[in-house]
């Protein structure tokens, strides 16, 4: 039986429908079409504006994003068009050290034209944990990427346990303007340390200046039964303002061996991972610096912890014409040698006062800073009588009382004689003419003369007309005894100078270094004197000029280590702390009477012992 298939035609209604649905399909094809196309224009134009950024920057990247302190990680900046040994590094120094660069150049050739750039890798430790931020660097204009990278903390051993300490003091956390404060920092070293070096405290606001005081000490210290190195360096820090002034404590970088390292000594020149490198901050410091206070009434601003002024004549018996020297003698303690003041003495009358130029001394002592300054005035009386010295006041600011003192040279009063010239000058005066008296001494003189030779009297006449007539006898032959007397004098001569020559030859004695004390005719009864007399300031005077006659290059007592023996640098040591210590103490010369009276039998030492730890040194 046939099946009935029936076919569904579709109607015009039908037709119309699938045919304005097709065109409608049609149509936003080809919308989308247009609309893709400019979207592609868009991002081709976008990125090829951002590639030109990106060719004209510098692009940078590190190789971890983690790392735990004492560990490295590499900076590495891609530059083009520009010498990368230009670039500025200072941003990194706040939070890294820069321990290696190396940089790799390459060149290529793209449709034509050269294009060369530089690869500038930098290994980087940091200082401190956290999280740091890497800074934009610049080079011609052209700024880097700012990066992070997060520092896990890894606890430092104390030095007692076998690690590092930095420590610091400060004298004075309250300091007057241009008061000097001490800042000391002490390394302990529970452990040894390799390529070592530190950075000294930093002014981050305000205004000070910052100077080393003497060299590293170093010495070994006992604390809980380990016995450990220490490192001392100490700066002066004077403000020169008043307000706030933060300091920023010392830094230390150094390597250590890490705990992968071994027992192998030799393992970390050859090993990376057998070293870590450290670093170590001392305290900071926030100060609030006083201004001049209102009450202060010298011309000069001074402020100290303790200062003296002294004055010596070196004759109590003057006369008229001949000078006389006068020793001012000014010493502080809390104040550096810049810092001395400038001292004008009072004109006085009939006097005529020459000053040399100041000697100035600066010392650092058990921690204490103190200076020196001594001035010599030659003084020349210009007449007879009572002769009147004014006193002399230097107001100065006692920083450990706050308040105003001042040091003071008291009036004195000498007697001045008048010169035998003068009375004989008085006398002649009284029996010359009207018609000298507008003469000056000189012409006056040769009057005198002249008048004693024109005026003889008869007996001393008669007396030289008789022996003008025996020399008339012996005129002719008086030659030959003159010439007989030179040719004696000539010889005599000779011989005198050949042996001066001989006696100066023998004088001079040369030490074993080269750099030893030579004893020459040089009388050093002073200096033993004054050991004699336990007299530590006179003793110390003597001291430095005998040691400036065995060697002019010597301006002062200080670092004289390897210029001359060590016994004689401990009783120098002795002598400052005597004459510049606000502690009065009793100085005995015996010693350096002996060490002086058998100076020729010691040779300064030109060995140096053998230090643990070799100096370090300030970036």
């Amino acid at each position: 039986m046939a099946k009935e298939i029936s076919l569904s035609i579709p109607s015009a209604v039908t037709r119309s429908r699938t045919k304005h649905r097709g065109e409608s399909v049609v149509s936003i094809f080809r919308l989308s079409t247009h609309r893709l196309g400019a979207f592609r224009l868009s991002a081709l134009v976008f990125l090829l504006s951002i590639s030109g950024l990106l060719h004209a920057g510098i692009s940078s990247q590190i190789d971890r994003q983690v790392i735990s302190q004492g560990e490295t990680f590499r900076l590495m900046l891609s530059i083009t068009k520009n010498d990368a040994s230009q670039i500025d590094l200072s941003p990194l120094d706040d939070n890294f050290e820069v321990v290696s660069r190396s940089h790799q150049s390459s060149t290529r050739i793209i449709n034509g034209s050269i294009e060369s750039s530089t690869k500038l890798v930098l290994t980087l430790a940091p200082k401190k944990a956290g999280i740091l931020s890497i800074p934009v660097l610049n080079l011609a204009g052209e700024k880097s990427e700012p990066l992070q990278i997060e520092v896990k903390k890894v606890e430092q051993p104390s030095a007692v346990d076998g690690g590092v300490e930095l420590l610091s003091t400060l004298s004075d956390e309250s300091p007057n303007v241009q008061q000097p404060v001490i800042y000391q920092m002490n390394l302990v070293l529970g452990q040894r340390i390799f390529n070592a070096a530190f950075q000294e405290p930093k002014i981050k606001q305000g205004k000070a200046l910052i100077e080393a005081l003497g060299e590293q000490k170093q010495y070994r210290q006992t604390l809980n039964g380990r016995e450990m190195l220490v490192v001392e360096q100490s700066w002066m820090i004077t403000p020169q303002q008043s307000g706030v002034l933060e300091i920023e404590g010392a830094q230390l970088s150094a390597e250590v061996p890490s705990r992968q390292s071994g027992r192998d000594p030799y393992r970390r020149y050859n090993d990376p991972r057998a070293m870590r490198r450290i670093f170590v901050s001392a305290d900071s410091y926030t100060l609030e610096v006083a201004s001049i206070p209102a009450e202060f009434s010298g011309e000069q601003w001074l402020t100290a912890s303790e200062l003296k002024l002294t004055s010596h004549l070196s004759s109590e018996k003057w006369k008229q014409g001949e000078p006389v020297t006068r020793t001012i003698t000014l010493q502080a303690e809390g104040m550096s040698e810049a810092q001395l003041p400038t001292i004008k003495l009072a004109d006085v009358d009939g006097l005529k006062q020459y000053a040399a130029k100041p000697v100035k001394e600066q010392f650092y002592i058990d921690n204490q800073l103190a200076s020196k300054m001594e001035i010599e005035l030659t003084l020349i009386p210009s007449k007879s009588g009572v002769l009147d010295l004014p006193e002399f006041r230097l107001p100065w600011w006692d920083n450990t009382t706050n308040s105003q003192k001042v040091a003071i040279i008291p009036a004195q009063s000498v007697e001045v004689l008048p010169t035998e010239g003068a009375n004989l000058a008085h006398l002649n005066s009284d029996s010359s003419s009207s018609n000298d008296q507008d003469l000056p001494p000189v012409l006056k003189g040769n009057v005198e003369k002249e008048r004693s030779t024109q005026e003889p009297d008869i007996a001393s006449f008669n007396k030289t007309t008789d022996t003008a007539d025996r020399y008339a006898e012996a005129k002719g032959v008086s030659w030959l005894w003159f010439m007989l007397g030179c040719l004696v004098s000539l010889v005599i001569g000779v011989i005198i100078s050949v042996v001066v020559m001989k006696k100066r030859i023998g004088m001079v004695t040369v030490s074993d270094s080269g750099r030893g004390l030579k004893h020459s005719s040089f009388s050093i009864n002073a200096l033993k004197k004054a050991c004699t007399n336990n007299d530590p300031q006179i003793a110390r005077a003597e001291l430095l000029k005998w040691l400036q006659h065995s060697d002019p290059s010597i301006k002062h007592l200080n670092n004289l280590d390897g210029v001359v023996p060590a016994e004689l640098l401990d009783q120098i040591t002795q002598l400052n702390r005597c004459n510049f210590s606000s502690e009065t103490i009793t100085w005995s010369g015996k010693e350096l009477l002996s060490i002086v009276s058998h100076m020729k039998e010691i040779s300064p030492s030109s060995s140096k012992s053998e230090d643990v730890l070799e100096p370090l040194y300030t970036n």
